[in-house]
């Protein structure tokens, strides 16, 4: 029996430059991704009773370089699930998108007059990287190697999963430690390499951003964060009041019509102009049914009409600061959401490995997540579209309960992060 595993791991997120017009396919590759946060976030959800934290780009990603060497029903069950459009337009749009992401914003002209302005640390650093880990003994098809390193940048490196699995498992490792500047140092546990493993992808993913407007430390206090009906925990609150001119307001929204739910939401920019943290805020009350009602509602149709209804607000902005690390097996829920033949001995990987007595298929997929937000900024990111009306009225926006936070490339609209914030763990 021969095996894939898919690993995943991310970090933070914020990066720009000047760009161009990002090809038509590129809006489809965003859809497909967005589509998925969604169905993995509602599956979790209903897995998951605390805090949830994932990065649909990095998973889809990945498993779209799974899906260029699949074949027949494997790859149509791969495609509906992860809402992949025809194999051109999605390596294309997803060539765009990492190379996009890869760039360095400090060499931009914008942003060298954002950090001279003040109005932000340097930005920071947004790295995407893939790799194939493939046993010395097997051999990649020479088209599906080409068309993995030209649209994803992954390249191939060969270890000795049958003699030496343990080693080829602490080389993997460390690959993704470096990519992750050491924030995730054991993403492959002892038993997720085998002598039966042939293959391995690894997706790596690292963001360090300063926000826009960094908050001040003196304001920070501990204050109590609803987390349930009668029970709090203290954390650490901070605070800013976004009042000054240029870019001092924030972009804010809120339910409108008895049919949605009773929600706020606010978008906080970070020191690049693309990206930007989206903040789902349902009002509290006590049954804290509202969180419920928000998830029902959550569809990438909904969060693209709230973002579109955004205007420019004083906002006085209270936001706890935490960290959290998740890590799942996602065989569970991608088998789910349609993904089955993939994950048995019936899976046609034909197009990725030249053919042997045995079947090729995928043993697991693991994703590790880690986050950190605090006064000067986060390790992760979000966008979204801008509104266009402005109020002068203050609005309170006053995060101490659960709430969604979404991270999104604001030119393309692509969910990068999605998490939902339940109990905050203090840094």
């Amino acid at each position: 029996m021969r095996f894939v595993s898919v690993v995943l791991c991310f970090l933070c997120l914020s990066v720009s430059r000047a760009w161009g017009a990002a090809p038509p396919e590129t809006q489809a590759v965003a859809a497909a991704v967005n589509a998925f946060a969604l169905d993995a976030y509602r599956q979790l959800a209903k897995d998951e009773k605390g805090n949830i934290f994932f990065s649909p780009y990095s998973i889809s990603s990945a498993l779209a370089t799974v899906w260029a060497g699949a074949a027949g029903s494997t790859a149509e069950e791969m495609a509906a699930a992860l809402h992949f459009p025809k194999p051109e337009a999605l390596h294309t749009g997803m060539k765009y998108l990492m190379e996009r992401f890869n760039a360095t914003p400090e060499k931009t002209g914008v942003m060298e007059i954002v950090n001279w302005l003040g109005l932000g640390k340097k930005a920071g650093a947004l790295e995407i990287a893939n790799r194939l880990w493939l046993d010395k003994g097997e051999k990649p098809l020479p088209e599906y190697a080409a068309l993995v390193e030209a649209n994803y940048g992954a390249d191939v490196g060969s270890v000795d999963f049958q003699q030496y699995p343990e080693e080829a498992r602490k080389e993997i490792n460390r690959w993704v430690e470096r990519k992750t500047r050491d924030k995730i140092k054991e993403l492959l546990m002892e038993g997720n390499v085998t002598p039966n493993t042939r293959l391995v992808l690894t997706n790596a993913i690292y963001f360090n951003s300063a926000w826009r407007h960094p908050f001040e430390k003196s304001d920070t206090e501990e204050k109590p964060f609803r987390i349930g009906k009668g029970r709090q925990i203290n954390v650490p609150l901070m605070k800013q009041t976004q009042k000054e001119l240029l870019y001092g307001e924030l972009f804010y929204g809120e339910k409108l019509d008895r049919w949605e739910p009773d929600l706020q939401w606010v978008k906080i920019p970070y020191a690049t102009p693309d990206f930007s943290l989206l903040v789902l805020l349902p009002k509290e009350n006590e049954t804290f049914t509202q969180m419920e009602l928000l998830e029902k509602k959550l569809s990438p149709e909904a969060i693209a009409a709230w973002v579109a209804r955004m205007g420019k607000r004083e906002v006085k902005l209270w936001l706890p600061k935490f960290r959290d690390e998740r890590r799942y097996s996602l065989k569970g829920l991608l088998q789910k959401l349609g993904i089955k033949l993939a994950f048995t001995q019936e899976a046609d990987f034909s197009r990725m490995a030249e053919a042997i007595d045995d079947p090729l298929y995928v043993d697991s997929v693991v994703h590790q997540s880690f986050i950190e937000l605090d006064e000067e900024g986060t390790k992760v990111a979000v966008g979204m579209m801008w509104g266009s009306a402005v109020a002068s009225a203050p609005v309170y926006f006053r995060a101490d309960h659960p709430f969604i936070y979404c991270l999104m490339d604001d030119a393309t609209g692509t969910i990068l992060f999605l998490g939902r914030m339940v109990e905050p763990a203090s840094l």
